[in-house]
């Protein structure tokens, strides 16, 4: 059949707008007009605001040459300008430490030595920058404050009566006002001793000691040592590790282009191939991370919420092996204090990056 011959059909009547989101000129202006103009500064808040320019320029002029940078020992002897060597440091501590205990016997002879000493350690372990040191002080001050409490007389402290080392008759008579002082000081001898163990256990000196399988020793030297990390860091970052075997008759997929990342991986062996769309671009090597970027963003996001997509499929071959890592696992690491983990993993990201190329990033 011709053209012409089909029956003529009238275009559909287009539906009237509704009254509600139908605007004449007029009204679209008044409605503009409604609105709420922006208040023009006034001479008001410029002079307001200069005066708290000046104000704040001031205080901080005042301040800055008071900061001389973290604490030194020669804060302690202000009124000489030498640097002072292992040796002048002792006898400023010891000079110090004499003047506090010649004025305990002068002002307060009946005040505990022991409490004496808690503080003394107080100041310098606050004086301290090593946070470390400072544990370790901490330390040495609750166990003077608990020997202060135990063994000395209330009043009467070591330098007027003496003290009674023995242990039951110090434990028999002890102070009703000195429980929970003792107390705390136990909670806080546990809490900074396990610091300072955890501390011990990110030594090289120790962490050189231990024994690992081929497997784990070539991970190491091969990818992480090359990325920043010391033997203590990749010690703990095995404990949370899980090594993954492809079968002879299966493949595993890593990454799916489009879909979140959840996981860092490092193949140990095998073809790990690379597809965008589709086809392969590229296969990495062994001891490659895989899914840097994507943790980079998870680590700098709020809470470790951001799981990117990817920017390309990963499927490890039949036979191969990989490690695999959660992202929340390195999140945890580097929200950790006294550990410098945040600073490894920041490196070990920027080191891949800078070396992979920009088609193999994920």
């Amino acid at each position: 059949a011709s053209l012409a011959s089909l029956p003529s059909v009238a275009p559909p009547a287009r539906p009237a707008t509704p009254a509600s989101r139908h605007f004449s000129p007029g009204l679209h202006v008044d409605a503009r007009r409604r609105l709420a103009a922006p208040r023009a500064a006034t001479d008001e808040d410029s002079i307001s605001g200069s005066i708290s320019l000046r104000v704040r320029r001031w205080l901080y002029n005042q301040l800055e040459p008071l900061d001389r940078g973290d604490f030194r020992w020669e804060f302690l002897v202000p009124w000489s300008n030498k640097t002072l060597t292992t040796l002048d440091k002792f006898i400023v501590c010891s000079t110090f430490i004499g003047l506090s205990f010649t004025l305990q016997t002068v002002l307060e002879p009946g005040a505990s030595v022991g409490v004496h000493l808690s503080y003394i350690a107080q100041f310098f372990s606050y004086a301290m920058g090593d946070p470390i040191g400072f544990r370790l002080l901490a330390v040495l001050t609750s166990v003077l404050e608990i020997g202060g409490s135990l063994f000395e007389t209330k009043e009467a402290g070591l330098i007027v009566n003496g003290a009674d080392f023995n242990l039951g008759t110090a434990f028999a008579s002890v102070n009703a006002e000195d429980v929970f002082p003792i107390f705390y000081d136990q909670l806080f001898i546990i809490i900074n001793m396990y610091y300072i163990l955890r501390w011990l256990l990110t030594q090289e000196a120790l962490a050189s000691t231990l024994e690992w399988s081929e497997e784990e020793e070539g991970l190491y030297t091969k990818c992480f040592a090359p990325l920043g990390f010391r033997r203590a860091q990749f010690s703990r970052l095995m404990r949370i590790a899980t090594v993954v075997q492809v079968s002879d008759a299966d493949v595993d997929v890593l990454t799916v282009q489009g879909e979140p990342i959840l996981d860092l991986f490092v193949p140990l062996n095998g073809i790990v191939e690379v597809r965008v769309g589709g086809t392969v671009t590229t296969t990495l090597p062994p001891y490659q991370l895989v899914g840097e970027a994507s943790l980079l963003e998870n680590l700098q996001s709020t809470r470790g919420e951001v799981h990117p997509p990817a920017r390309a499929t990963v499927i490890a071959a039949s036979g191969s092996s990989y490690v695999r890592w959660p992202q929340s696992a390195f999140y945890e690491l580097q929200q950790e204090e006294d550990s410098d983990f945040a600073y490894a993993i920041q490196l070990m990201i920027a080191r891949t990056l800078s070396a992979k190329p920009s088609a193999a990033r994920l």
